[in-house]
């Protein structure tokens, strides 16, 4: 099994998740091809995200530092291979670094509205804004009656997201200097 592929930030590289020993870990390839590189050796699943603003390390979810099933945390580990290190973000499930490196836009839960379309309850998928200095956190914008909001990806200075809030799974956009939230597509 191989998925959930992210090009570093320079395109050299392809982070993803792979299960080719019988477990899930994080690999690199290069863009151009090429035999992987296994990155993780935990026994529980580590699942690769992205990397940091620098591309010198993949970040990935992974609950190997936590006594339930009901979360994960963030980690990243070196391109080159080497220790994992974990962020301070509490629990993650999704996330992405912002091209500065200040912010980590992130999902605390992983998401219920795949099995539960429309789900409002108590794991209603929201993304979170970690300030990477002072640990500090803002939700990004829901409306009233709530909504699922996952997959923060950075592009420059704007969060793109996909959230349910009008129904159905449309892109979004979130402007952190004015607070606003744009709908970018029209899937209906």
């Amino acid at each position: 099994v191989e998925a959930g592929p992210r090009f570093s930030p320079d395109g050299s590289l392809l982070a993803f998740t792979g299960r080719y020993e019988g477990n899930t870990d994080v690999y690199v390839v290069p863009a151009a091809g090429g035999v992987p590189k296994r990155l993780t050796y935990h026994p529980g699943e580590d699942r690769a995200l992205g990397f940091t603003p620098d591309g010198k390390a993949v970040l990935f979810s992974s609950g190997r530092e936590v006594y339930t099933t009901r979360y994960t945390q963030l980690f990243t580990v070196p391109v080159e291979g080497g220790f994992p290190a974990r962020l301070p973000v509490p629990n993650a499930d999704k996330a992405a670094i912002s091209p500065d490196g200040k912010t980590t836009a992130y999902t605390p839960l992983s998401e219920a509205f795949n099995q539960w379309k429309r789900y409002r309850g108590g794991r209603t998928a929201r993304i979170l804004l970690f300030d990477n200095t002072t640990y500090g956190a803002e939700q990004v914008p829901q409306p009233a009656g709530r909504c699922n909001d996952t997959d923060p990806m950075w592009v420059g200075g704007r969060l793109f997201f996909r959230s349910a809030r009008d129904g159905e799974l449309n892109i979004y956009a979130f402007d952190r200097a004015t607070k606003a939230v744009t709908r970018l597509t029209s899937h209906a």
